[in-house]
């Protein structure tokens, strides 16, 4: 959608190919601003609708996920691309910069021309893509459901009562 950035990517892109020439964009989802993304970028790959049990293939076998919007809240998506090992880039907002760290598993950004810069120098630099791979997997634990649970139980004095009781 328009709010979410989504007519954001065709500057973004293009401004990429100029650089890597043989770069790819596959969109996954639908959303009211798919027909004028269809017609901006004739040469992307459109996944409409996806199931989200395939998610974590698609966010595998991808280099690099492109985040538009300037409106996230806690941002899942982002979480389920870093437990894929898959890096982020998106604007330096509520939801992305409280879960991305800048340069180590991701980037934040300000602009579209940051966004074409960092993600030029990702794709030419094999040692940082392998870096920040690395990093998202890490970053994704800090994220881990037991982990947050027992952060919240533990001051009240209940974390060993849940722990011995399951």
């Amino acid at each position: 959608s328009h709010e979410k950035g989504g007519m954001e990517i065709p500057k973004i892109f293009r401004g990429i190919k100029e650089k890597v020439p043989d770069v790819k964009l596959v969109v996954a989802g639908t959303g009211p601003t798919e027909n004028e993304l269809k017609e901006a970028l004739p040469e992307t790959i459109f996944l409409g609708w996806v199931d989200h049990n395939d998610l974590p293939g698609i966010y595998s076998s991808a280099d690099i996920l492109i985040l538009p919007s300037k409106f996230d809240t806690f941002s899942c998506v982002v979480l389920e691309a870093l437990s894929c090992g898959l890096p982020v880039i998106a604007y330096n907002t509520k939801g992305p910069k409280d879960i991305i760290q800048d340069g180590i598993n991701g980037y934040l950004v300000n602009s579209n021309s940051e966004f074409i810069q960092k993600i030029t120098r990702y794709f030419s630099d094999e040692k940082l893509q392998k870096m920040l791979r690395e990093n998202t997997l890490i970053r994704a634990k800090d994220y881990d459901k037991g982990k947050i649970i027992s952060s919240f139980l533990q001051p009240l004095g209940l974390t060993n009562d849940i722990h011995q009781a399951g």
